[in-house]
C-alpha cells in the first residue's frame, strides 16, 4: 500500500512537471525533446491512475 501511495505522489508529479515542459516549450524546442516530454508526462499519469485506482480498490474492501 505504501508503494502503490509513492508511485502515486510520484506520477502524477511527473505527469504535471513533465506536461507543463511540453507545454511551455519555446518555438525553437527540438521536436525530439517535446515528444519525449509528453511520452514522460504520459508515463506517469497512467502510473498515477494505475496506483490511485489501486489504492482506491483496496480501501474499498
Amino acid at each position: 500500500m505504501k508503494t502503490c501511495s509513492i508511485l502515486c505522489v510520484t506520477g502524477w508529479s511527473a505527469a504535471l512537471a513533465f506536461g507543463w515542459l511540453a507545454l511551455a516549450a519555446p518555438q525553437g524546442e527540438p521536436a525530439g525533446q517535446l515528444a519525449l516530454h509528453m511520452a514522460l508526462a504520459g508515463t506517469g499519469a497512467a502510473a498515477g491512475m494505475w496506483s490511485w485506482l489501486r489504492i482506491s480498490r483496496r480501501l474499498d474492501r
